[in-house]
Parts: structure tokens; C-alpha cells; sequence
């Protein structure tokens, strides 16, 4: 028997990271529904055998379990509040696990919403790539009622490698705030030491395949180490997004009087991408940065 095989669920967002992960949930077994505030993007939902609805309540009306994976803050607490949202239609026994990186005032404010519904909340943002969702590697920081986490156990276990409980409320979306502040920051160091090494004759393949297999190799950097060697900027994650979790975590840390000058120093190199009209591309399009300062024409 598949591992959901039986279990009734609803995917809402089907976007870079939440079609792998849908396609894994159908391939478990799952009966899956959709939604998507984009409707091209249900079409080969439906294809592969989702059920398209209009809006997440229509979703909440058939399915026991509700799934988000949505770009921020705003779209969040839209499927809730909105119109079409969540809570026009949620019901005691049912269980919300948002996949969302969002500001942890944002979650609290969802986790009002959906104990005025009588349902479960499960704040499960997840780290990784769109290869490692695909793939079902991806780890989850996983917060909430330790009863709703027991129940969904197996459907995390189909997301992901490894579920690491943080707590019963917004302690998963602090720490996968943390986790970003040190994702952002890779490109802008790697970038410079890559230039130190061609200052001094290095080749560049060839230093991207050496930091990749010393002390500071890590699974961030082997992700992204054949886009380093080929300049291939095409997006798994771009910049503009790691400049929107940059955003939450320096006003979580202005709010709690954190110090955060690397992380606010690397929001400014995401800015320059952005200003030069390069937002759309691969966050590590940072690592090139030594060359605007070298050459007019970094390729």
C-alpha cells in the first residue's frame, strides 16, 4: 500500500518548489486537490492527476489535510483572510501546514485564525533546493501541536529527509529565518574568494571544484557548484526572493535589537542585482561581484 494512500489532501501554490512536491504526495498515493493564484499552473497539475479548485476554501471544503507553499507574507495571509480564504471554510479536525518561508508576526496571525476555526496549524518551512524537493530530501523545520505533527508524520516523511522539531508555535519560522541569513551571505563570500584566486592566475572551474571538496564544502555550495563552473544563472531560487527573506529577518532583528551588519550587507548586494534589472535571476549571481568592480562587462 502507498504511504497516503487514503488520505485526502490540498496543495495550495504550484509554483517552482510546490509542483515537485505535489508530484510526490500523487506518487505516494495521496488524493490531491490544487489551487493556485495563477491558473495556468493547474493544467499540468491536472494532467498528473490533481484535482483543480478555484480557491483554497473549495479546497478545505474536501480535504482533510491543507498544504501551502506561497512567496510571502502577503499571499499567505490571503489564502486565509482573503476572499475564497481558508477560514470561510475550515473545520475542527483538519490540519493547515504552511511550507512558506514568511515573518513569524505573519504565521501568529494564521495561527489565530485557524484556532478560531477549531483546526490544527503545523509551521513547517522547509530548506532546500527545487533537485532535493524533487528528490524528497528537503529538511523541515517543523513547530506546532505536537499531536498534528504525530498525525502528518508520514506525509513529511514523503516531503523530506528529516522533520527537526522546534517548538509549539513560531520557533520554525525563526529558524529557517536563520538558516536564509547564512544562505544569502554564501555567494558574496564564495564570490570574493573566487576572485582573490583569479587575481592570482586560478583557474575558475577549477577553484569552484576545490572549495567545493574542502573544509567549507557544504550541500548549499555541491547544489550549487556546476552553475558556479558554467555561469548558468538560470533560477532555482532567485534573487529576489532571497532579498524578500533578507527583509524579514533584518525587521525581525531591528524589532528584537539583534546586530545583523553581514546580513544587512548582503541585502545590498541583492539590491545592486535588483537595481541592474537581474532580480529574476539565481541568487548565486552574487558570487560575481568583484567583477562590477573589475570590468564594465561581468559576464
Amino acid at each position: 500500500m502507498a504511504a497516503l494512500e487514503g488520505w485526502k489532501l490540498g496543495w495550495i501554490g504550484v509554483g517552482r518548489m510546490g509542483t515537485p512536491l505535489c508530484q510526490r504526495l500523487m506518487e505516494a498515493g495521496a488524493a490531491l486537490s490544487v489551487t493556485d493564484t495563477d491558473p495556468a499552473r493547474l493544467a499540468p497539475m491536472a494532467a498528473a492527476g490533481a484535482k483543480p479548485a478555484v480557491t483554497a476554501a473549495a479546497l478545505a471544503e474536501e480535504a482533510d489535510i491543507l498544504l501551502s507553499m506561497v512567496p510571502n507574507d502577503l499571499a499567505l495571509l490571503s489564502v486565509v483572510t482573503g476572499p475564497g480564504g481558508l477560514v470561510e471554510t475550515m473545520r475542527p479536525g483538519q490540519v493547515l501546514i504552511d511550507l512558506s518561508t514568511v515573518s513569524p508576526a505573519a504565521s501568529a496571525r494564521v495561527a489565530e485564525c485557524m484556532a478560531a476555526r477549531g483546526a490544527d496549524y503545523l509551521r513547517c518551512p522547509v530548506s532546500g533546493s527545487t533537485s532535493t524537493a524533487a528528490a524528497g530530501a528537503l529538511t523541515i523545520f517543523a513547530s506546532g501541536p505536537d499531536a498534528a505533527l504525530d498525525r502528518c508524520a508520514p506525509l513529511l516523511g514523503v516531503l523530506g529527509r528529516e522533520t527537526l522539531r522546534c517548538g509549539p508555535a513560531e520557533e520554525a519560522r525563526a529558524v529557517k529565518l536563520m538558516v536564509n541569513m547564512v544562505v544569502a551571505m554564501t555567494p558574496a563570500i564564495i564570490g570574493e574568494a573566487l576572485a582573490f584566486g583569479g587575481r592570482l592566475g586560478l583557474d575558475w572551474p577549477a577553484m569552484v571544484d576545490a572549495l567545493s571538496h574542502s573544509v567549507v564544502a557544504s550541500p548549499l555550495l555541491a547544489y550549487k557548484a556546476e552553475m558556479l563552473k558554467n555561469r548558468d544563472w538560470t533560477p532555482a531560487a532567485d534573487v529576489d526572493l532571497v532579498a524578500k527573506d533578507l527583509d524579514l529577518a533584518l525587521a525581525v532583528g531591528q524589532r528584537e535589537g539583534a546586530p545583523m551588519p553581514l546580513s544587512a550587507m548582503a541585502r545590498q548586494f541583492a539590491a545592486a542585482y535588483q537595481a541592474s534589472g537581474e532580480g529574476g535571476l539565481d541568487f548565486f549571481r552574487v558570487a560575481t561581484w568583484p567583477e562590477r568592480l573589475l570590468a564594465p562587462n561581468p559576464r
